[in-house]
């Protein structure tokens, strides 16, 4: 065999393995968000059965994946939840870092959602939240797939599944206040609350763009791979919203990511007909396009790797912002 038939072959199986892997992404992508935004999971409610068990559901992902537990050996950090007498369960798993370090990485994205309620004018009534945030936290669990099948990270890379996000982010608030290591030792917050389902995209946007120092970073980061930056004007809205607001105000940087409307050759793309979330709308449906889960997850891992190998030290400059 002559060595152009010899690199052909090599090429060919590149490709081929690389097909695989996605599909097996976009597949574990379509799996947890079934599971978690199924009717089973009675819209993942604070205190009904159905958060419970798609805690439980988290759990035990994290456990196959081998991310470790907490040191009373469960992956879930009970918390007080407001006007409730069962306490709600932040999920967490962690990868330790290479060398004993206080230093961490966070990733969050919150599985609560509205739960069961009467809409008028519509017979169903559970809030599935699908693409909030079911199709989060399957980004969540399969980027800690990713790093567990890497080498050991310099620093701790925590993944947290917060409860409570939609009335008030007490997961996030009470992760921060009985942290796994130290508040002040958090590097980077990356928060999951959505993700792409549709389709290939080449823009992204991120929340927030106001009172810190580390948008250029992300930015030249996401240009290295291919991603444009195209922010809305109503993204400065969003400066309270989402758990990272529980990191900024605090002065922890933190930031929520999210892919444009803009096809890979720059074109604006068809609108697509999701469902309202917050409402019983919020389900998968044959509008939900998988084909770019795989580059929005590559984009948040690329810039957490970026951060935690950062020597910089990046600031929060205005948290009074995100009070």
């Amino acid at each position: 065999m002559n060595n152009i038939s010899l690199k052909l072959i090599c090429c060919l199986l590149i490709i081929f393995n690389y097909d695989i892997l996605t599909a097996q992404i976009i597949d574990n992508f379509k799996s947890h968000t079934t599971i978690l935004s199924s009717d089973k999971m009675e819209g993942r409610g604070a205190g009904s059965k159905g958060i419970q068990k798609s805690g439980d559901y988290i759990s035990e992902q994290f456990q196959k994946l081998g991310l470790q537990p907490l040191k009373d050996g469960t992956y879930k950090q009970y918390f007080p939840y407001p006007d409730q007498k069962e306490p709600e369960a932040n999920i967490i798993g962690i990868i330790s870092a290479s060398e004993p370090t206080e230093k961490s990485l966070v990733f969050t994205a919150h599985y609560d959602g509205y739960g069961i309620r009467k809409t008028e004018g519509t017979e169903d009534s559970i809030y599935n939240g699908a693409r909030d945030n079911a199709v989060g936290v399957a980004a969540l669990i399969e980027l800690a797939r990713i790093y567990k099948n890497e080498k050991l990270p310099p620093v701790n890379l925590v993944f947290i599944a917060t409860a409570g996000e939609e009335f008030g982010q007490h997961g996030a608030e009470f992760y921060l206040e009985q942290p796994v290591f130290e508040t002040k030792k958090i590097i980077f917050c990356l928060n999951f609350d959505g993700f792409n389902v549709s389709g290939k995209r080449s823009d992204f946007f991120m929340m927030p763009r106001q009172g810190v120092d580390f948008v250029d970073e992300i930015i030249l980061t996401a240009q290295r791979s291919g991603w444009m930056y195209n922010p809305p004007e109503w993204v400065d809205a969003m400066n309270k919203n989402f758990d990272s607001a529980s990191f900024l105000k605090r002065g922890i940087p933190s930031v929520t990511l999210w892919a444009g409307d803009r096809l890979l050759g720059g074109e604006i793309a068809p609108k697509l007909n999701f469902g309202d979330i917050h409402s019983p709308f919020d389900e998968i449906n044959e509008e939900w396009d998988w084909s770019g889960v795989e580059d929005h997850l590559k984009l948040y891992k690329r810039i957490a790797d970026y951060f935690m190998r950062s020597n910089k030290n990046v600031l929060v400059k205005n948290p009074e912002l995100f009070q």
